[in-house]
């Protein structure tokens, strides 16, 4: 049997591994969307829907702020060895902004589904507010 330092080794060079590959698929995840998000200003022009566009580059781009924070939070992992909760926090508040700007834009073009959108975005905003709570909570108390 291999000794304790041993074993404690090879398990923090594994979790090191992992975090670099995680690491190296947000950077290329985060340059994809990038070139994504270039090649929606340039439709931008001579298309009719614009709005549908702006909202698009918008969503890319909150979620390009997504990705970063997950890298940060990674990376804090990987040399700190502490995992915070406030990068998740702020992560979920970013995806919930980003989804209520998606379904105003679904509201103004679907209206079938107008009560369904109606009370997502109500239970987002909720959802919101308590991730605005609990920041402040974390905040206050200096507790990452």
């Amino acid at each position: 049997m291999l000794p304790k330092d041993t074993i404690d080794k090879i398990i923090s060079a594994v979790e090191k591994s992992i975090l670099i590959v995680i690491i190296l698929f947000l950077i290329i995840s985060s340059i994809l969307l990038i070139i994504e998000e270039i090649n929606s200003i340039i439709s931008f022009y001579g298309e009719k829907q614009s709005i549908k566009i702006i909202i698009e580059i918008i969503s890319k781009t909150l979620l390009l702020l997504m990705i970063i924070e997950i890298l940060i939070t990674v990376k804090i992992s990987l040399t700190e060895h502490i995992l915070s909760c406030q990068p998740f926090l702020i992560i979920g508040l970013i995806a919930a902004v980003r989804r209520i700007l998606i379904i105003s834009v679904e509201i103004a073009y679907v209206h079938d589904m107008f009560n369904h959108y109606i009370i997502e975005m109500g239970l987002l905003i909720l959802l919101i507010l308590i991730f605005v709570i609990a920041l402040a909570i974390l905040r206050k108390y200096s507790i990452k």
